[in-house]
C-alpha cells in the first residue's frame, strides 16, 4: 500500500468517525438546561417553571415522529407550568428525506404536551405560512400565537410569526393586555436588536440558532461561517435592552449532525 493509499484510508477513517460522531451528538437525548430569570410584575412568592421547546425539524434521519414522542414525554416528565414552542417544526435538511405532502407528524406528537398554564407555539422560517396555520388549527394540542398574545394568569404570553413571515413584534405589544409582565416568544432572537423594548417587565425567548449546531476547535461555528455572527447565539443575553434566553434547541437543520452543542431542553424557573 502507498503512503497515498494510506493517507486517503485515514482521511476517509477520519469523515467517518467525523460523521458518526455527529449523528450521535444529534440524536442522543437532549440535556435539560435550567435557568432562573427574575420576572418583576409576577405575584409575589411566584415561582414558574416555564418548558422552552425548539427547533424539531421533523424528518429522517434524525428527527422520525417516534423520537418527537419521547422527547415530548421527556418535556411531560418536567411538569413545568407552561410550554413554549419556538418554531421550526418542518424540515430544513439538504435533503429531506419525509415527503411534503405529510406534514401532520411533525406537529401530531404535540398534542400530548400538558401544563397547567398551557402549551403555545409560533412559527420559525423552515414553516410554511400556508400550512401551519392550517395544521395546528386541524390538530389538538399547541395554540400557534400569529402576532398575538394570550393572558394565562401570572403573565401574558406574546407570540410574532418568523421574521420570514411578517414578524409585528411593535404591532403585537400593542394588542397586548396592560398589568402584567411579559414573555414574548418570536423564533429569530436577532430580530430584537431591530426593535423597542416595550415599557414593561418582559423576557424574550427564541430558538433558530441551533447554538452553533457545529462547534469546532479554532474555526468555531461552521454556521457562523457561512451566515454571519449572531447576536446572541445561546444563552441569556441582552439585546437591544431585551432580556433574551436562546435555546439551541432539539433537532437539526442543513445536516443531521451536532458536535459541542448537544440537542437542549431549557427549563426556565421565573420569579417576581
Amino acid at each position: 500500500m502507498t503512503w497515498l493509499a494510506r493517507l486517503l484510508g485515514l482521511a476517509l477513517a477520519a469523515a467517518l468517525l467525523f460523521l458518526g460522531y455527529g449523528y450521535w451528538g444529534a440524536t442522543r437525548t437532549p440535556v435539560v438546561v435550567q435557568a432562573t430569570h427574575r420576572l418583576p410584575g409576577l405575584p409575589a412568592g411566584t415561582r414558574l417553571r416555564v418548558l422552552l421547546f425548539s427547533d424539531t425539524h421533523f424528518g429522517r434521519p434524525d428527527m422520525p415522529e417516534a423520537r418527537l414522542h419521547a422527547l415530548v414525554a421527556q418535556a411531560n416528565a418536567l411538569k413545568p407550568d407552561l410550554i413554549l414552542l419556538a418554531g421550526d417544526y418542518n424540515g430544513g435538511k439538504i435533503i429531506d428525506m419525509e415527503p411534503r405532502p405529510h406534514l401532520e407528524p411533525a406537529v401530531r406528537p404535540f398534542a400530548a404536551l400538558k401544563a397547567p398554564l398551557g402549551v403555545f407555539a409560533v412559527m420559525g422560517n423552515h414553516d410554511s405560512m400556508r400550512w401551519a396555520p392550517y395544521v395546528f388549527a386541524r390538530q389538538p394540542g399547541p395554540r400557534l400565537l400569529l402576532n398575538e398574545s394570550v393572558d394565562v394568569g401570572p403573565l401574558i404570553v406574546a407570540g410574532a410569526n418568523s421574521v420570514q413571515h411578517g414578524a409585528d413584534v411593535p404591532g403585537t405589544l400593542a394588542r397586548t393586555p396592560p398589568g402584567k409582565p411579559i414573555l414574548f416568544l418570536l423564533h429569530e432572537g436577532d430580530q430584537f436588536a431591530y426593535e423597542k423594548v416595550p415599557d414593561r417587565p418582559v423576557l424574550a425567548l427564541s430558538g433558530h440558532t441551533h447554538g452553533g449546531q457545529i462547534m469546532l476547535p479554532v474555526i468555531g461555528s461552521l454556521g457562523a461561517l457561512f451566515l454571519g455572527p449572531t447576536a446572541c447565539r445561546r444563552g441569556a443575553c441582552t439585546v437591544n435592552g431585551w432580556p433574551l434566553h436562546v435555546t439551541s434547541g432539539v433537532g437539526t437543520s442543513w445536516l443531521p449532525l451536532r458536535i459541542g452543542v448537544p440537542p437542549e431542553l431549557v427549563l426556565l424557573t421565573l420569579t417576581d
